[in-house]
């Protein structure tokens, strides 16, 4: 299975902007993955900058890559965002794909390498981030992770929201059916804007997917309290949320 992200807006961040906006997309996939429990050390990486390609070893499950992953990095992103300006947000394109994949001479080479690129950097993509300015990912998968792996209804994908997609660049000769999610959200505290004054409100409730199978079966999340067969675990924005990013150079409006 191939995993592939890019940061939204990336070439219109400065030279700052961007160093940031890397060196966060790396530490930040690299909390997600041990968070959810993915070893990360076994995947082949190849850096792009303001993205990655990552080509997972094989045997894993693979529904539980594509539900652990992407609930761990909606957490991971919604802290990181939380009260950063809007020019500095981190905002991704995620795309699955899966097929056979070999080591070239400079990269890997594939079809499912290309197409799992294509479809995270395809219009859909863009759209599904630039109509839903609220969302921190969109998240795009081929129609055969889709049926073979969404469609089954494993731990919490029966739940998500996929709509049908038709890709064609002809100028890339790429053509493809695919999906795409957006995850479910809620309004988020901004700071505020020049010229604005007050606080948003913070609804109670975040956004998260209950895992039904698998290891974690007993384990349901929903960002006020961890419950664990029915006993309560603390609350998960206490200081001790994996997700405070507390060293971090929180940029003001001025500073692109």
């Amino acid at each position: 299975m191939c995993l592939a992200v890019d940061a939204e807006s990336y070439s219109h961040r400065g030279h700052r902007g961007q160093s940031e906006a890397q060196e966060w997309l790396v530490r930040i996939m690299d909390m997600v993955c041990d968070n959810a429990g993915l070893d990360r050390s076994c995947w082949d990486v190849q850096p792009q900058g303001d993205g990655e390609l990552a080509l997972l070893q094989p045997g894993i499950e693979e529904a539980r890559v594509i539900a652990y992953f992407t609930h761990e990095l909606a957490m991971a992103l919604y802290h990181h965002n939380a009260d950063l300006h809007e020019d500095a947000r981190l905002r991704l394109r995620v795309a699955f794909d899966q097929g056979n994949v070999s080591l070239g001479a400079n990269g890997y080479v594939g079809a499912a390498v290309v197409s799992v690129c294509r479809l995270r950097d395809s219009a859909p993509a863009r759209r599904a981030l630039r109509d839903n300015p609220d969302v921190d990912f969109a998240l795009v998968v081929s129609d055969s992770i889709y049926s073979d792996v969404v469609g089954q209804g494993d731990y919490d994908l029966y739940s998500r929201e996929f709509t049908p997609v038709e890709i064609d660049e002809e100028e890339k000769r790429f053509r493809a059916r695919a999906w795409v999610h957006v995850p479910t959200t809620r309004p988020r505290s901004r700071s505020a804007q020049p010229g604005t004054t007050g606080e948003s409100p913070v609804p109670s409730q975040r956004w998260a997917p209950q895992v039904l199978h698998g290891p974690h079966a007993n384990v349901r999340y929903n960002y006020g309290t961890v419950t664990v067969n029915g006993v309560g675990h603390g609350t998960a924005d206490s200081a001790h949320s994996p997700y405070d990013f507390p060293d971090f150079y929180r940029w003001g409006p001025n500073d692109r």
